[in-house]
């Protein structure tokens, strides 16, 4: 068993904005850490998330990942106590504040390769019905 999750956010101002530079070349080396991290397995490479996102009618202020890690635990780890938790500290700076949750988890196969559907629909799931099964956000 593994855990899915989905991050998404809108950017205050497109990628290739002057006032996005230190956020936007930060990037790949912030993916490179993920996939280098302990627990990781995959995510939705930046060629098909670009793809899946714009088939699903998200401009390219929408920001968002989707992954799949082999705990909770690894994925925390990740997210707080890397180069990522020092610019997740920073999000306002680049980032809007939107309604709702911008994150959810699920659990998965380790083998699974999770879509942005499959993950929007998750976090409506969780917007709509609040933690379950189905979709959920941090574990308290």
């Amino acid at each position: 068993m593994a855990i899915a999750q989905m991050n998404w956010g809108r950017m205050r101002f497109p990628l290739n904005d002057p006032r996005m530079v230190e956020f936007a070349d930060a990037l790949e080396d912030v993916f490179r850490l993920a996939e280098c991290h302990k627990g990781f397995i995959w995510r939705i490479p930046d060629i098909a998330a670009e793809q899946q996102l714009g088939a699903l009618g998200y401009d390219d202020c929408t920001s968002a990942t989707v992954s799949v890690w082999d705990s909770v635990d690894a994925l925390k780890d990740y997210t707080f106590e890397t180069r990522h938790g020092t610019f997740l500290k920073r999000a306002k700076e680049w980032f809007e504040t939107v309604d709702g949750p911008q994150l959810v988890l699920w659990d998965t196969e380790d083998t699974d390769q999770p879509t942005f559907q499959e993950a929007f629909d998750r976090l409506k799931h969780l917007q709509e019905h609040g933690d379950t099964s189905h979709a959920f956000g941090w574990p308290r």
